[in-house]
C-alpha cells in the first residue's frame, strides 16, 4: 500500500533527509504529492529538485486540501511545529516531526492533548536513536550489565564549524528554537531517557554566552555579506560560494527577509554557547550533562555508573587541528571564501575510524570491550535507519526505537525546565510543567 505525503517546510532539512529521499528510495511503498513554504521562492527551488509532479503551496490547509495526503512532515522552524501539527492532526493526518517536537511547554500540552483527542500519531525524528553505536549502548545497559544504575555523566561538543552555524542562523533567537538546550539539546536528553527506558523528575541549569560575544569582533556587521572586517573574520560564510544555500537562502530573501548568513557576533543573540545542566530521574538516578559550541572537535563522551561497574563510550566526529585553521586563513587572505562545509575540503584531516570502543569497568578491577563498525553516514547510521522504520515500518522494535510524541515532549521539556533553571536560579519540576 502506497501512503501519501505532504512536507511543510522547505529547507535543506526537509529536501535532503526527506523529500528527495522518499522519491529515490521509497517510491515503491511512498509518494510525496506536496511541499508547502511561505517562502515562495523555497518553494520554486523545492519543485525544480523534486520535479513539477510535486505540487508546490504557500498556504497549509490549501495544499492539504488539493493533494491526496496520509502523513503530514513538518520540518519548518522550531516554534512553528506546534500549529502544523496539530492542524495536520485536527485534519485527521498522522504526523512526522523534526526534533525538537515544539519548544515551550504550553506547546507540547498542546501536542499530546490534541493527539488525544484525535486519535492520530505523532512521530519525532530521534535518529540518534538508530545509529548502531547508540543502539549497542542500549542493549548493553538493557543486559543489566551495570546493576543498580546510580548516575551518568554526559558531554557534548560542538566545534567551531558546526557550533558556529547555530549563531548565524534563526536558531539564534530563543523565541525560534528554544536555544540548544530545546534545539540541539532535545536529541541528547531523548537519547539518556531511551538508554536509561526513565522519565525525569526535576532539573537545575546553568548557562552563559561565552565565546561568541561581540568583543570578540568589534566593528562587525549584522551579516557576513554586509560587513567590513568580513576578511578578519574566520566565521565569514558566503552564501554565493554555495549553489544551494544561494538557490535556497541567498535569492530568496526578498520574499520574508531571512538571511542565512547573520554575523554570529550579534549583540541580539540571546541563546547561550556554554551550558551545565543537572536532571534527577526517578530512583534519585542522576544525569550531569554539559553542551558547549566551541571546542576543537565535533563529538560526544558518556559515562554511566552503577552498583556493578561504570560504561564508558566516546565518539569522536570531527577534529579541528591548528593547522587546519592556518590552512582556511591562507585561503582567505587569497579571496577563497568559506562553503558550506569547509571541513572537507581541509588538507590532512584525520582519517574515519574503523571502529569505535563501549568499555565496562567492573567495580573490583578488569575492563571488558565491545566494538562497533565505525559507520560514517547520516548521523552515524541513523538516519537511514530511521527513515526505513518510517516509511517501510518494522514488524519488531525490542529496543523502542520508535518515538512518539511522549518522548518528544519528555526531551523537551528538560530544555524547558533548564531554560527556566538558569532564569530563576531554581529546581524546575517536570510534572508542573505538564500541568495546564
Amino acid at each position: 500500500m502506497v501512503k501519501h505525503y505532504c512536507l511543510v517546510g522547505v529547507g535543506s532539512r526537509g529536501l535532503s533527509m526527506f523529500a528527495q529521499d522518499l522519491q529515490k528510495t521509497y517510491a515503491d511503498v511512498a509518494r510525496l504529492t506536496g511541499i508547502m513554504d511561505i517562502n515562495p521562492g523555497r518553494v520554486q527551488y523545492g519543485q525544480q529538485v523534486l520535479g513539477d509532479e510535486v505540487a508546490g503551496f504557500t498556504d497549509f490547509d490549501e495544499m492539504l486540501d488539493s493533494v491526496p495526503c496520509d502523513v503530514v512532515i513538518v520540518t519548518t522552524k522550531d516554534a512553528t511545529h506546534r500549529d502544523y501539527i496539530v492542524r495536520a492532526l485536527e485534519r485527521g493526518k498522522d504526523v512526522i516531526t523534526e526534533k525538537p517536537m515544539t519548544t515551550t511547554a504550553e506547546s507540547c500540552r498542546a501536542i499530546l492533548s490534541a493527539e488525544q483527542r484525535t486519535g492520530h500519531s505523532v512521530r519525532v525524528t530521534f535518529n540518534y536513536r538508530y545509529a548502531p553505536y547508540k543502539t549497542e549502548i542500549k542493549r548493553i545497559i538493557k543486559s543489566g550489565v551495570l546493576g543498580e544504575l546510580h548516575s551518568v555523566e554526559f558531554r557534548w561538543f560542538l566545534d567551531t564549524v558546526h557550533g558556529a552555524d547555530y549563531f548565524r542562523r534563526w536558531h539564534a533567537h530563543k523565541e525560534n528554537s528554544g536555544g540548544l538546550l530545546v534545539h540541539k539539546a532535545t536529541h541528547h536528553f531523548d537519547l539518556i531517557n531511551w538508554w536509561l527506558d526513565l522519565e525525569p523528575v526535576e532539573v537545575a541549569a546553568m548557562g552563559a554566552r561565552k565565546y561568541y560575544v561581540p568583543e570578540r569582533m568589534p566593528n562587525h556587521g549584522e551579516r557576513c555579506s554586509a560587513c567590513s572586517v568580513s576578511d578578519e573574520c574566520a566565521f565569514y560564510l558566503d552564501l554565493d560560494a554555495d549553489d544551494k544555500l544561494r538557490s535556497l537562502y541567498r535569492l530568496n530573501e526578498h520574499y520574508d527577509g531571512y538571511y542565512r548568513d547573520g554575523c554570529v557576533f550579534s549583540p541580539d543573540i540571546d541563546i547561550e554557547d556554554t551550558m551545565s545542566v543537572i536532571v534527577r530521574y526517578p530512583g534519585h538516578v542522576q544525569l550531569t550533562y554539559g553542551l558547549t559550541a566551541a571546542t576543537s572537535f565535533e563529538g560526544w563522551q558518556v559515562a554511566f555508573n552503577g552498583s556493578k561497574g561504570r560504561l564508558e563510550a566516546f565518539e569522536p566526529e570531527w577534529y579541528i587541528t591548528e593547522k587546519d585553521q592556518h590552512s582556511f586563513k591562507r585561503r582567505s587572505d587569497k579571496g577563497i571564501r568559506q562553503p558550506a562545509d569547509w571541513r572537507l575540503s581541509l588538507p590532512e584531516q584525520p582519517k574515519p575510524l574503523d571502529e569505535l570502543d563501549i568499555r565496562f569497568y567492573p567495580l573490583f578491577g578488569g575492563v571488558e570491550r565491545w566494538t562497533v563498525p565505525h559507520v560514517g553516514e547520516g548521523h552515524g547510521g541513523g538516519d537511514r535507519r530511521l527513515r526505513d522504520d518510517l516509511f517501510r515500518g518494522v514488524n519488531d522494535d525490542p529496543l523502542g526505537h520508535a518515538a512518539g510524541s511522549r518522548a518528544g515532549a519528555m526531551s523537551v521539556l528538560i530544555g524547558v525546565a533548564a531554560n527556566e533553571s538558569i532564569r530563576t536560579g531554581q529546581f524546575i519540576r517536570i510534572d508542573d510543567l505538564l500541568k495546564d
